[in-house]
């Protein structure tokens, strides 16, 4: 998993994270800082630091495997982009069915 990835499901999750966790994490992934010196900043050992980031993004895709709120949010997204298309193409129909899909989605 890339570090965009993890980035997004932290924004997603992270509120489900310990505060360490989601702390580590964003200074890892979002501000880009090493092992070295985020175990500065916590006050933490680098292995301290790489076993906390471990189990974060480990939590991160157990969440997400279970409540696929990114998969929803992208679907919807593309979505969106095709009631665009269709409007612009001034099938008002098809832009219709797209927002029934997008009901669907949301309802699941």
């Amino acid at each position: 998993m890339d570090r965009f990835e993890i980035s997004t499901l932290r924004s997603y999750y992270g509120c489900l994270l310990t505060d360490r966790q989601n702390e580590m994490i964003c200074m890892r992934y979002d501000e880009d800082l090493s092992f070295g010196e985020i175990a500065e900043e916590c006050g933490i050992s680098r292995q301290a630091v790489l076993d906390g980031l471990n189990k974060g993004v480990r939590h991160l895709e157990e969440i997400d495997g279970k409540l696929l709120f990114v998969e929803r949010d992208e679907r919807i997204k593309a979505m969106l982009d095709e009631v665009d298309y269709k409007l612009a193409s001034n099938d008002c129909e098809g832009a219709k069915k797209c927002v029934a899909r997008i009901r669907e989605i949301l309802e699941d």
